[in-house]
C-alpha cells in the first residue's frame, strides 16, 4: 500500500465514479463519505462522475448530501449532462425523442434542446437513449420509428448493467441493445465512459491535466478503460460491478494501476 499512498499523495485531482464507488442504489458504501472528506482535507480537487443518466446533477448533489458527502453541482459530470452539452454544441436545433428518465429529459431541456413525444416521434431529428426503468414496447416503438425515419441514434452510455442493493439490474445498454436489435442500426455516438467525452469535461471542471489526475471506478470496461485511454492513473474498487476474477479476465484489454477493496482504502499513509 506504500506505492498507493505515495501516488494518492502526489496526485492533485480525482474523478470519482458514484454507482458502486460511493453507494449502491440508495445504500452508501461503508467508509466512502469519510474517504471523500479525507481527500478534501488534503486539498484534492474532486469531480463526481457517472454514466447513470436517470438524475440531474442537482439531484445527485442532494443524494450525496443524504449520505454525508459534500458535493457541488459544478463538480458533477453525468452522461445526461454530457449528452446535453454534445447536442447543444453539434445540433442546437435538434428535436429529440428520448428513451430515458426525468434527469435526462431535464438536462436536455435546460440546454435548450427541444423534445418530441411519442405521437411525433417521426419528426425527431435524434433519438437519445439512456437508462429507463419504465421502458416498454411503446417507448421502444417510438424510438424505432424515429430511427427508421432518419433520426440520428445517440446513446448516453452502453453499460449493460448497474449495481443495486439486491444485485445487478439492466443498464442503458439493455435499452440501446433493444433498439439496435429491432432497427438494425447502431448508435452514431456513445457519450458516456469509456468514451473520452466525459473525461474531457471532467478534466475541464477540475482544471487538471491527465497526468495530474486519477479516476476511481468500479467497472473495468468503462471507468478503467476511459482512464487508460485518457492517460489518467486508474484505481479500481471492488465494491461495485467488477470483481477480482474480472481483473484477470480483462487483463488483455486494460490493467488498472491499482486495485483496492473500496474507496476507504485510499486513506493510507
Amino acid at each position: 500500500m506504500r506505492e498507493l499512498a505515495a501516488t494518492v499523495d502526489e496526485i492533485p485531482a480525482f474523478i470519482l465514479d458514484m454507482d458502486g464507488v460511493l453507494y449502491i442504489g440508495e445504500a452508501p458504501i461503508e467508509g466512502a463519505a469519510e474517504a471523500v472528506e479525507w481527500l478534501r482535507e488534503r486539498g484534492k480537487k474532486l469531480v463526481f462522475s457517472t454514466n447513470n443518466s436517470t438524475n440531474t446533477r442537482g439531484a445527485y448533489v442532494r443524494k450525496l448530501a443524504r449520505m454525508d458527502i459534500r458535493a457541488r453541482e459544478s463538480e458533477m459530470v453525468t452522461s445526461a449532462y454530457a449528452t446535453a452539452l454534445y447536442l447543444r454544441r453539434h445540433s442546437p436545433r435538434a428535436k429529440i425523442y428520448v428513451i430515458g428518465e426525468r434527469g435526462l429529459k431535464l438536462e436536455l431541456k435546460w440546454a435548450g434542446i427541444g423534445l418530441v413525444s411519442y405521437d411525433r416521434a417521426d419528426e425527431a431529428t435524434h433519438v437519445v437513449v439512456g437508462m429507463d426503468r419504465t421502458v416498454d414496447n411503446k417507448k421502444l416503438t417510438g424510438g424505432l420509428r424515429a430511427i427508421l425515419a432518419g433520426a440520428e441514434f445517440i446513446a448516453t452510455n452502453a453499460d449493460a448493467t448497474y449495481p443495486t442493493e439486491t444485485g445487478l439490474s439492466p443498464g442503458a445498454g439493455a435499452m440501446v441493445g433493444a433498439l439496435v436489435g429491432c432497427s438494425g442500426r447502431s448508435p452514431k455516438v456513445v457519450i458516456g465512459k469509456p468514451s473520452p467525452r466525459m473525461i474531457k469535461i471532467a478534466l475541464g471542471a477540475l482544471g487538471s491535466k491527465p497526468g495530474e489526475t486519477a479516476i476511481v471506478g468500479d467497472r473495468l470496461d468503462t471507468d478503467m478503460m476511459a482512464g487508460k485511454r485518457a492517460g489518467l492513473t486508474t484505481i479500481l474498487v471492488l465494491s461495485g460491478v467488477s470483481k477480482k476474477r474480472d481483473v484477470v479476465k480483462f487483463r488483455k484489454k486494460v490493467v488498472p494501476d491499482f486495485v483496492i477493496e473500496s474507496l476507504r482504502n485510499l486513506m493510507v499513509s
